[in-house]
This record gives C-alpha cells, structure tokens and sequence, in this order.
C-alpha cells in the first residue's frame, strides 16, 4: 500500500463518486478503480460501497478515511516545511467575483507575481452561485465571492465586509422629499442578478416596507449598474467602492435615504483537503490586500 491509493480512497469518499475523483486527480477512472482494487486486496476486506449513490466507506472505510487523512496531511506537512515559499510552479485556478475583480484584485494579483513567479493563475470572474458550484465540485482552488459556503468540505475565510449604498445620478438627489416608500415605489432601481444575496436583501427590505412590486432591473455585472446609474437610468443599489471615481468627481452620488442594507460579506473558500496549504496562503495574503490603503477605507465595520 502507498500514498497513491490511500489518496484516491479519501477522493473518492470526499467527492461520492469514482469519477469525480479520478478528474481531481487528473488519472483515467480504470486507473483509480485499479488503486481501491490494490488497497482492498492488501486490507483484506472492502472499504467502499460501490453500489451506493453517492459512493459511501464501509464500517471499516469510515475508520480508514479517518486515518488516511491524517497520515496524508502530516505527508503534506513534511513537504510544505521544506518548500520555498516561490517554489510553486504551475496553474492555479482562481474565481473572483465582479465586485473584487473591479476593486483590489489587480493589486493582489501584482503581489502574487512577485511572491510566486513561477505560478500561472487561470481566472474567472463570475457570480457567486456559479463559483460556488465550481467550488464544490474542484473545478477551482480557490474563490472569492459572498459567502460563507455551507458544505462539509469547504473552508471559509472572512476576507472584507463592503457597505451598500443607495447610488444615483445627481438629479436623483432632488427628487426625494419625505415619503421615501412613494420615492421607491416611482422610480427603477439597478440590483444584482435575481439569484444573488443583495438582490434578495433588497427585495426582503421593500417587502418589510410594504412595497410588494418595486421595478428592479437586474444585471449579472456591477458595472452594467454603475453605467447604467450614471446614464441616468435608474438608482444603483451597490457598495461604494465601485464607484469610488465617479463619486469623487460628481458623476454619482449616494442618496441619503433613511434605509439600511444589510453589507456585502466576501469570503475566500476553497476545499478542505491535505494539499490545500496554497489556497490558504494566497486567501491571508487577499486579507491582507483587502485591508490595506486605499481600500481599508471602504470597509464596513466588522
């Protein structure tokens, strides 16, 4: 028995499914059928039931799991001790969500280049349900999004909390008087998409005051709402810090309406496993990144 079959046991058992253990792998499915066969023949008895949807360790396979995770992880100790912190060399799959990939992931993508010169990173900007997905199922190593993920063998990390705002063309300013349920009730306000968490924070919001049927036009990009804002085509429901530009020169401005949002919260996540001490370094450093000048001024208070 060695380290290969012991790894293509707990993948198998992390992700239900031969399959999807032998893509994470990067191995063919009879490659990683012919690992358990070798495992099970050594141990003398089987570990998995292969005839479970989703595939499921046997009494025994659940108390091997157990133990297999452990000894892959202190091998996993061992190396990172002796690897240089620039000895990384290959791709690392990176989801972004719009709101980050518009504010400080250029500056931490300079960072990187610097601390990890052999890495390529393979990007994707998407939403948040959809790197969520990719997440789960190791199509990524890591992603920021608006999290936390609610799955067993996800981490999740705080990265930054972002304020939402009311934001609008400046004639928007003199329209609103009192009634601010009249004002919301007259006028189209630019959201996330309809699946997403400020798009139904928004909704719960008017729900509570009594607004059942708001014009929302939605968009999958901030700034497709940002544009559309400055066009003059409706109030920009959005965190500042997209706008920070166009505020400062007067292209937008926020509105000061007597309404809270609740703030965004972007979390790093990547799966759990014994090879994941790369995620986790590169997730302290957007921390980092995130907070520092000239975007620790746009953060919401934690």
């Amino acid at each position: 028995m060695d380290f290969r079959e012991l790894e293509a046991f707990v993948w198998i058992v992390k992700l239900g499914s031969f399959k999807h253990a032998a893509e994470h792998l990067h191995i063919t499915q009879p490659s990683i059928s012919e690992r358990i066969a070798r495992l099970e023949d050594f141990l003398g008895e089987k570990v998995l039931l292969r005839e479970h949807r989703p595939v499921l360790p046997t009494l025994k396979g659940r108390e091997l799991f157990r133990q297999a995770e452990m000894m892959l992880q202190e091998r996993q100790n061992a190396i990172d001790n002796f690897r240089a912190q620039t000895d990384y060399q290959g791709v690392f799959r990176l989801g972004v969500v719009e709101t980050i990939a518009q504010s400080w992931l250029p500056d931490l993508l300079t960072l990187l280049s610097d601390r990890f010169p052999a890495m390529t990173i393979e990007m994707e900007v998407d939403g948040s349900p959809g790197l969520e997905k990719k997440i789960t199922t190791n199509e990524l190593d890591l992603a920021f999004l608006m999290g936390p993920i609610n799955h067993d063998h996800i981490v999740n990390r705080l990265l930054c909390r972002y304020p939402m705002r009311f934001i609008a063309h400046p004639d928007f300013k003199g329209m609103y008087r009192e009634d601010v349920n009249d004002y919301l009730e007259h006028c189209v306000l630019l959201s996330f998409s309809r699946e997403s968490i400020p798009y139904k924070d928004l909704r719960f919001m008017l729900a509570e005051r009594g607004i059942e049927n708001p014009r929302i036009h939605c968009s999958s990009s901030i700034w497709t709402i940002a544009r559309l804002a400055m066009a003059h085509s409706g109030i920009g429901v959005m965190p500042p810090i997209i706008v920070r530009n166009e505020l400062a020169d007067g292209r937008l401005v926020k509105l000061n309406l007597p309404l809270h949002l609740p703030n965004l919260i972007f979390t790093a996540s990547w799966p759990a496993s014994y090879d994941s001490w790369l995620a986790e370094k590169i997730a302290r450093i957007a921390h980092d990144v995130a907070h520092q000048a000239p975007w620790g001024d746009e953060l919401a208070a934690t």
